[in-house]
C-alpha cells in the first residue's frame, strides 16, 4: 500500500526503532537486558527515520511502516506511551511514514489499548506467544498464560488490525509434542505474519545459570531446523507470511550456548529442500535431475552445496516450476515433490 494504494511486487520498508525492554514487566529466562542498548527516545525517531531512509533504496516508491521492536509497546507508561505515539501520528502526518506496528506481551493487550493504537495509525501488532504450553511459559518464567494469548491474537484480529505472532522453539520443558501443540494453535489464531526464534542461551540470563547447572539443556541445530521448519510449513499453507527465522546477527548478541547459526533461516528452507531432495533420490537413484525455479536453487543445492554433494544428483531450473517444489526425472520416470508433502514426515 502506498497512502491507501496498493503498489504491487513492492514489499514495505519497516523502519525499526527498537524500545530496549521498555514496557517489561517480567524478566523471562532467556532474556538479558543487558544486552540491549538503551530505548530509542520519542525524540529521537524523526532524525532516525530521515537517516533510515537516506540508505534505502526505492524507499519514497515504497509503503513506509514504523516498528516499534524489542520491548513490549503496549505495558509503556501512560505520558511515556503518548510520545511514542505522538511522535508516530506527525510522522504521519508529514508524509514520511503511513502506518506503523508493534511488537507487545499477550498480557498487555484489551481494547483500550488497540483502540488507542488504531487512531494513532497502528496496523499491526505482533505477540510474543513464545509457547501455547503453560508449563513450559510457567518454567519460562513468561508471567501469562496461553490463555491469555488466545485472547490477546483474538482482539488483535477483531480490532481489524494485522495480527503477528513470534514463536520460540526450544524453551524449557518443551518437547516434540508441546511445540506440535504450539503450532496447531498457532494455526487456529490465523496471523498474517509471524517470526520464529529458536531459544538460545545467552550471557547473563537465569537460563545460562541453568544451563551451567544441567537443569536446561538446547535444542540441537538439526532439531531447531526441524521445529521451525514445521512451524513455517504449517503456518504457510494457511497464508502467514513468515518475517524471520533465528535471531539476528549482532556484535552485542553473547551466545553461551544453542542453535544459534548467521544463516539460520536459510538453513530452515534448506532443510526443507534437502528432504525433498532426498525422497526424490530415494524413488529414482542417484544421478537423477531435480529442477526447480531459479529461485530456489540455493536451496536445493544447500549451505555449501552439501546437499547436492551428499545425495549425487543433477540439477537445472526452470522459471514455471511453483516456488517450493521440486521436479525429478530419470530415465525411464519422473516425480514431483512439495514442501507440503514432507510436512508430517519433519517431526
Amino acid at each position: 500500500m502506498q497512502g491507501g494504494t496498493a503498489i504491487a511486487g513492492l514489499p514495505p520498508v519497516v523502519i525499526p526503532v527498537f524500545v530496549s525492554n521498555l514496557g517489561c514487566a517480567h524478566r523471562c529466562v532467556f532474556c538479558d537486558q543487558g544486552q540491549f542498548s538503551a530505548p530509542v527516545r520519542p525524540g529521537e525517531i524523526p532524525h532516525l527515520v530521515e537517516e533510515f531512509l537516506s540508505g534505502c533504496a526505492s524507499a519514497h516508491s515504497r509503503r513506509r511502516v514504523l516498528g516499534f521492536f524489542g520491548g513490549s509497546f503496549t505495558g509503556i507508561e501512560g505520558r511515556q506511551l503518548q510520545a511514542y505515539l505522538d511522535v508516530a501520528r506527525d510522522l504521519m502526518a508529514r508524509g514520511r511514514i503511513h502506518a506503523a506496528k508493534a511488537s507487545t506481551r499477550p498480557d498487555m493487550v484489551s481494547e483500550d489499548i488497540l483502540n488507542l493504537l488504531g487512531r494513532a495509525g497502528f496496523e499491526e501488532l505482533e505477540i510474543g506467544v513464545q509457547s501455547m504450553d503453560d508449563a513450559v511459559l510457567q518454567a519460562s518464567m513468561r508471567g501469562h498464560t496461553a490463555e491469555d494469548a488466545l485472547r490477546a491474537c483474538a482482539l488483535v484480529r477483531a480490532s481489524g488490525m494485522r495480527l503477528g505472532i513470534q514463536l520460540m522453539p526450544g524453551l524449557p520443558g518443551e518437547d516434540g509434542e508441546s511445540f506440535r501443540r504450539t503450532v496447531a494453535a498457532a494455526v487456529r489464531m490465523k496471523p498474517d505474519t509471524a517470526r520464529i526464534y529458536p531459544t538460545v542461551v545467552l550471557k547473563g540470563t537465569l537460563l545460562e545459570q541453568r544451563y551451567l547447572q544441567g537443569g536446561y539443556e538446547p535444542l540441537s541445530l538439526d532439531e531447531a531446523l526441524r521445529r521451525t521448519l514445521f512451524a513455517v510449513l504449517s503456518l504457510e499453507a494457511q497464508g502467514c507470511t513468515i518475517l524471520r527465522m533465528g535471531l539476528p546477527q549482532s556484535p552485542s548478541l553473547k551466545v553461551a550456548a544453542g542453535p544459534f547459526h548467521e544463516c539460520f533461516g536459510f538453513l530452515v528452507r534448506a532443510h526443507g529442500y534437502a528432504m525433498m531432495a532426498e525422497k526424490a533420490v530415494q524413488r529414482l537413484g542417484k544421478g537423477c535431475e531435480l529442477s526447480v525455479n531459479p529461485r530456489d536453487i540455493p536451496e536445493l543445492v544447500g549451505y555449501r552445496s552439501r546437499t547436492r554433494d551428499r545425495l549425487g544428483f543433477l540439477y537445472s531450473f526452470h522459471e514455471t516450476i511453483p516456488r517450493g517444489t521440486i521436479r525429478a526425472r530419470a530415465a525411464s520416470e519422473s516425480t514431483c515433490i512439495q514442501l507440503q508433502d514432507i510436512l508430517e514426515y519433519i517431526l
